[in-house]
């Protein structure tokens, strides 16, 4: 989809200043409650781009920032109004999106200080799902995914430090991608646990997806004919819905070429010990706002915080010996296997006055945290569901094989539907 929009672009360059209004104007009359900042000035600048007469591999691409990646000019909040800042210097991975064309259209709205699953902003309001405003659309990146969900921007920026990618892709219905840790700079990117954040991204198709992984870091996948997957067992229990649209998926995998296998995996260490270095590494991080702040924070970040602060070091020490453990183990595993699957979710989007129970959090972030831990890349993609969207959840030793396959089941997909 974005190749052919870049291709239209450089036949028609007034079709960037087109587009760069139109999102402007769908931007601004968002009533889910996507961006924090829009630059107001976006189509004076397609204009200008466009004059250039130079071109680039993304040109004229509408980019959502999410509000703890810096853009020159406009504010940093990382979903914090006690934390902005207006830098004066993009981030590494803007820089590089608009050194190829990309036009950044504004911040989008998150989790506060990134640490929650949900989007709901006790400072700037929830995030609404584009399918049901009822409902969220699953955190920390839920403005990003809503915005390239809702056809606001062509692509968006997010960050993943549990799942925070991949989990609002999946309620939200388009591909999140986390890919292998220190594949994409995390300069200019307000940090929550830096053992765990992945810088990641958000758009339509895999193929979209892929081509910016091109772009980016010069990763060229193509799908395989013949694969081997196993299914992880035992991480934690979907509920009938997902459960159900998860084997859809399964059934489009094999139809890709895939071989089907199933593996048992004990997670709970491994969830244990991300959630220490997390909440350790990010009371770190925070310190200053939990002392300054805190009685203005949401409830569930500060306890969170108060609870990372109070950890032992010994507690921090065994954590990291355990993601040891589990790199090495889902490495072992992916010497068998080409990828691994499970569902993005263990539930749909729930009803935002619903989200809030600390019920919600581990049915959100228990499939996506493993590769957090373990820093292999992940990827989101749509399940077939009749209603809610699902994600299905594929994760590999390198990006080029993850999005190899994950083109393959996008293929599948299409001749199946």
């Amino acid at each position: 989809m974005i190749r052919e929009i870049v291709e239209r672009n450089l036949a028609d360059p007034a079709s960037v200043r087109r587009d760069a209004e139109e999102a402007l104007r769908k931007a601004e009359s968002d009533r889910n409650n996507y961006f924090l900042a829009l630059d107001r000035a976006l189509p004076e600048k397609a204009e200008h781009i466009a004059g250039l007469g130079r071109g680039g591999r993304l040109f004229g691409l509408v980019l959502a920032v999410k509000d703890n990646i810096d853009v020159a000019g406009l504010p940093t909040t990382n979903g914090a109004p006690y934390a902005k800042s207006v830098p004066g210097r993009s981030a590494a991975v803007v820089r590089m999106l608009e050194a190829e064309g990309a036009l950044v259209l504004g911040k989008t709205n998150m989790h506060e200080l990134a640490l929650g699953a949900t989007n709901i902003n006790p400072h700037f309001g929830p995030t609404r799902n584009p399918h049901d405003p009822s409902r969220i659309t699953g955190g920390s990146s839920g403005g990003s995914a809503g915005a390239v969900a809702a056809g606001v921007a062509h692509i968006a920026l997010g960050t993943d430090t549990g799942g925070s990618v991949r989990i609002p892709a999946a309620l939200c219905g388009v591909v999140g991608y986390k890919p292998a840790y220190g594949s994409l700079p995390t300069d200019g990117v307000k940090p929550l646990a830096p053992t765990l954040d992945h810088v990641g991204l958000l758009a339509k198709t895999v193929s979209d997806v892929a081509y910016l992984m091109e772009v980016l870091s010069g990763v060229k996948a193509e799908p395989p004919a013949r694969f081997r997957f196993a299914v992880l067992r035992g991480v934690a229990e979907a509920d009938d819905y997902v459960d159900k649209a998860f084997w859809r998926a399964v059934s489009v995998l094999e139809e890709a070429g895939g071989e089907r296998f199933e593996v048992e995996v004990d997670a709970r260490r491994f969830s244990y010990a991300r959630a220490a270095i997390l909440l350790a590494e990010a009371a770190a991080v925070n310190w200053g706002y939990l002392k300054s702040y805190g009685q203005f924070m949401g409830r569930d970040v500060a306890s969170l915080l108060r609870v990372g602060a109070s950890l032992p070091a010994v507690a921090y020490i065994k954590a990291l010996e355990v993601q040891r453990e589990a790199k090495a183990y889902f490495a072992s595993l992916l010497k068998r296997y080409d990828a691994l699957a499970t569902p993005t979710t263990a539930i749909a989007a729930p009803r935002i006055e619903e989200a809030d129970s600390i019920a919600v959090r581990p049915k959100l972030l228990a499939f996506t945290e493993l590769f957090n831990l373990t820093g292999l890349p992940a990827v989101s993609v749509p399940a077939p569901a009749p209603g809610l969207p699902v994600g299905l959840q594929l994760a590999s030793s390198d990006d080029e094989k993850l999005l190899g396959i994950a083109l393959a089941y996008e293929l599948s997909a299409g001749r199946l539907s």
